[in-house]
């Protein structure tokens, strides 16, 4: 009876054990199926800084290009003299030799031989076609041999930017086929690159470049083909010579002739981690399943509950607790499996719950382990999210590159781990930020914390012999038991936020001031699209004044928007939600329009013709019908052109100088007048400023405040006014606003003036009793 009880016992337990282990089996096992595409992810970031090397290389070449093209002896197009010069450029090991070209085509190289380069790429790109500069598709020249080589060109022009020839640097493949032998993935992987048809540019076997095609070697068909020569990133399989099958990932390399860098790797081996953690579950499943039913055997009583216990850890970890652990000190193989089963929890935990890059927790990590953090604070403590972001972190990508960045991440996520205590956390958030949880027994001491935390983060770093001087934006949100924790941290967000639209490396505690800001600037977004079709947005003009005779001669146009709700919003708010929306266009072209046909009225109702100024944002000027649309309004509301005045900023008109120069000579031809606001401000070079087709230089209501108080300024007012007579432009002051300031300019030869003296912005009504009737 009893041996008949206990097999009952046992029947039941093992096809309940079973019947456990099969769900748990499956729960796993679509847990399972997210890694190989986690890791098909992770192969694509690889290949994007690869990618990013070849760009690199490339662009180094590029760079050189131009700075020999700068070069005086280049642009005498001498060959004698640049017979003498351009050799000393070829670094051996990365150039074969270099050429320079007239606009004839013809050409001498480095290798002392006289050609021409009619009918190649960078003639006909460069010299036909006025291109800058140009990386030339791998092609075999008759001049180089057997050699595949490319073709690094770039314009010479003299000081006027005529055409005057070109130079370029021919580089052999050889030099690809290095970089790609250099990258080794798994065991059996490598790297190779395809140009713009699919043609095989660089490759570990030396043979296929220029001689095969991505078809050839991978065997797919023409859509996926067409698909990675299209696309700028991905993946694709295929099978090699030997019936392998191999996936590839693919990526862009920047700056190239739409070139691609291919990574492949045996599909074994670019699963070996996954399969190797898929292994290890399964394994660990099996074992304590097998050692279960043994166990059972042997001993069904004790067994039963450990096995229980276990069942429930496996359970919980199905449904996604991670945190679990299962009991190792079983002294049988029970303990063992859970001891296999914990290490490959830690395992998953890894790959899930971990920053790559900084080894701390990501997010989803911290949003796992900070529920346990706050059961633990003791009685009277607080705690508080906070929010790290770095501030300008693109900038230092961009000197140091990605590596130089992930320094930088790995440097501060080290002081902050050394910088949290006991029951705290530290993690990666996105990006360039990392969040925290502190905990202190005082708000007082918890600001100290946070500040003592800015000041271990605002360090200087050396990066690559760069030192930067780190600065951050930090926001904080106190836990508090009636709001979730994604509450908290979106609270945190906002206050970085607005440490971020102040300037940033500063702190910020959040508050139900930010909150209500927060809402206001929301609804404020939202209502711009509606506020020209409302009526809410409106023109002021500002008068100016001839400064000899005290005459009004024209007007500023300004934008204002009088808010349903919140009334007047400040200039500088509106432009700042015009460009966040994207609406900065339609209003800047409604700011002309409406100022072209106010002006067009005035003329109507018999005022002596004003000039009207009206401002011109960066992002209109740099649109490419911008000169179009300015005709066209013109004809539309029927105003001479000569009554128009475009107002642009310094800053704004020496960026991009070629573009705005050719469109501000379009203008003037148009009859357009051209005006520099806030002059003086910026960093300009006079001799742009005697090459643009200006009437009117705008010296910034800055100098003008501080002419009669400061020596200093008060040179340098003389002597914009000097510069601007001596290249015969008109010279306008802003923000005056007495009497003694205006009578100094007037001595002094200023032309025009305006400011609250002669008038503040006032509406089209008033300020007509200003202008005169004819």
């Amino acid at each position: 009876m009893r041996a008949s009880i206990r097999m009952q016992i046992l029947i039941y337990l093992i096809t309940g054990l079973i019947t456990i282990f099969s769900v748990l089996s499956f729960f796993i096992g679509i847990k399972l199926n997210l890694l190989p595409e986690y890791a098909k992810e992770q192969y694509l970031q690889i290949a994007s800084a690869r990618a990013d090397e070849v760009s690199k290389e490339l662009n180094g070449f590029l760079e050189q290009m131009q700075i020999i093209s700068q070069s005086p002896v280049i642009k005498t197009m001498d060959f004698d003299l640049i017979k003498e010069y351009l050799p000393k450029m070829v670094l051996e090991g990365k150039h074969r030799n270099m050429t320079i070209a007239n606009t004839k085509g013809q050409a001498w190289s480095t290798m002392d031989q006289h050609l021409s380069i009619i009918g190649q790429e960078q003639y006909e790109k460069i010299i036909l076609n006025g291109e800058e500069s140009l990386i030339s598709q791998p092609f075999i020249s008759e001049y180089a041999g057997a050699t595949p080589i490319t073709i690094i060109s770039h314009a010479v022009r003299d000081d006027t930017g005529k055409l005057l020839g070109l130079v370029n640097v021919v580089i052999e493949i050889e030099f690809l086929n290095n970089i790609v032998e250099q990258m080794q993935f798994e065991h059996t992987g490598y790297g190779w690159i395809i140009g713009q048809n699919g043609v095989v540019v660089s490759h570990p076997d030396m043979s296929l470049p220029m001689s095969k095609n991505i078809a050839d070697i991978t065997s797919v068909d023409s859509q996926k083909v067409d698909k990675v020569l299209t696309a700028d990133c991905g993946a694709f399989e295929y099978f090699n010579e030997n019936g392998e099958k191999i996936i590839a990932v693919y990526h862009t390399i920047a700056g190239s002739p739409d070139w691609k860098l291919i990574i492949s790797i045996p599909e074994d081996d670019f699963y070996a981690e996954v399969i190797s953690v898929r292994n290890i579950i399964l394994g660990a499943i099996l074992i304590a399943l097998v050692l279960a039913v043994f166990f059972l055997y042997k001993h069904s009583a004790n067994i039963s509950r450990p096995i229980i216990k276990l069942r429930e850890v496996f359970k919980r970890a199905a449904d996604g607790d991670l945190r679990v652990k299962a009991d190792e000190t079983v002294p049988n193989e029970i303990g063992q499996a859970a001891k296999s089963f914990n290490q490959m929890l830690e395992k998953i935990k890894s790959l899930t719950y971990k920053d790559i890059i900084t080894g701390l927790y990501n997010y989803n990590g911290f949003t796992l382990e900070i529920p346990y953090k706050l059961d633990k604070l003791r009685h009277g403590e607080m705690a508080a999210i906070v929010i790290i972001s770095l501030d300008d972190f693109k900038h230092i990508n961009s000197i140091s590159g990605y590596d130089g960045g992930n320094e930088l991440l790995v440097d501060l996520s080290r002081k902050l781990k050394n910088f949290i205590g006991d029951g705290e956390i530290v993690a990666r958030f996105f990006g360039d930020e990392f969040i925290l949880m502190l905990r202190s027994e005082s708000m007082s001491s918890l600001k100290d914390r946070v500040y003592h935390l800015r000041q271990r983060c605002n360090d200087v770093i050396t990066i690559k012999d760069n030192n930067y001087k780190i600065k951050t934006s930090i926001g904080v949100s106190i836990v508090e038991k009636n709001e979730s924790l994604g509450e908290t941290i979106d609270q945190a967000t906002i206050a970085k936020l607005k440490v971020k639209k102040l300037g940033g490396n500063s702190v910020q505690f959040y508050n139900m001031d930010i909150a209500a800001e927060l809402k206001t600037e929301q609804k404020i977004e939202n209502s711009l699209s509606d506020a020209i079709k409302n009526n809410e947005l409106y023109l002021v003009y500002q008068p100016i004044i001839d400064t000899v005779y005290g005459k009004v001669i024209g007007a500023e146009a300004l934008l204002r928007w009088r808010h349903k709700e919140f009334g007047e919003i400040s200039p500088i708010t509106i432009i700042e939600v015009a460009e966040k929306g994207g609406l900065i266009l339609e209003i800047g072209n409604w700011v002309l329009q409406e100022a072209c046909r106010q002006n067009k009225k005035w003329q109507e109702q018999g005022y002596v013709p004003a000039v009207i100024s009206v401002n011109v944002s960066a992002l209109q000027l740099e649109q490419a019908n911008f000169v179009e649309m300015v005709r066209s309004v013109l004809i539309k509301e029927g105003l001479e052109a000569k009554y128009l005045e475009l107002e642009i900023t310094e800053t704004h008109a020496m960026s991009g100088v070629d573009d705005k120069m050719e469109k501000m000579k379009l203008l003037k031809e148009m009859g357009v007048r051209i005006a520099i606001d806030d002059f003086g401000t910026g960093y300009s070079s006079l001799t742009y400023f005697a090459q643009f087709p200006i009437d009117t230089l705008k010296i910034d209501r800055s100098f003008i405040s501080r002419m009669l108080i400061d020596e200093n300024v008060e040179t340098i007012v003389a002597t914009m006014i000097t510069m601007a007579k001596a290249i015969k432009v008109q010279i306008t002051a802003e923000g005056v606003e007495s009497q003694e300031q205006l009578e100094h300019l007037r001595v002094g030869g200023c032309d025009r003036a305006q400011g609250y003296l002669i008038s503040k912005p006032v509406v089209a009504q008033i300020v007509e009793q200003y202008f005169r009737k004819i």
